[in-house]
């Protein structure tokens, strides 16, 4: 129950901080999706770590968490510098954050770590960052022609 009430959290600042950003941003958060089910799915299959006492799984990982993940993208990329020097700084700060969050859900028990230690999350949050600010270029950014690689329907 308690990520329930986090996907809330997240998606009432989503909300409230992004707003009408959500129609551009949409796309480019089901890329962070992608990247975290991807990862949290081997490493759930490797029991490195696990998310016990959820109420719905898909594939070994809880929706709700896969909700809170599919906000945190958004917020993420709402405030994406352009400047790669200037992402790096701010990837490195929201994932000191993303940290803090997981430490909060290891301390109630929404997850547990057989053979991970929480500062291991830190390199993969800013690796995992990284990857969705580039991606998210494809989506979100012109290409040299003036259109979008994806366009919009």
């Amino acid at each position: 129950m308690p990520m329930f009430y986090g996907a809330l959290f997240t998606w009432t600042l989503l909300g409230l901080l992004v707003g009408r950003g959500f129609s551009r941003l949409w796309k480019a958060g089901l890329i962070g999706v992608a990247i975290m089910v991807t990862v949290d799915y081997f490493s759930t299959s490797y029991n490195l770590y696990v998310y016990p006492g959820a109420i719905v799984y898909l594939s070994n990982l809880p929706l709700f968490l896969i909700i809170i993940i599919y906000g945190g993208a958004i917020l993420y990329l709402n405030w994406l510098p352009a400047r790669w020097g200037r992402r790096l700084l701010y990837t490195v700060y929201f994932a000191v954050i993303v940290l803090a969050l997981e430490a909060v859900m290891h301390s109630y028990g929404m997850v547990v770590y057989p053979r991970w230690q929480l500062w291991y999350s830190y390199f993969l949050d800013v690796g995992g960052l990284l990857l969705l600010a580039f991606l998210s270029d494809f989506v979100l950014l012109p290409n040299k022609r003036g259109k979008k690689l994806f366009a919009e329907n």
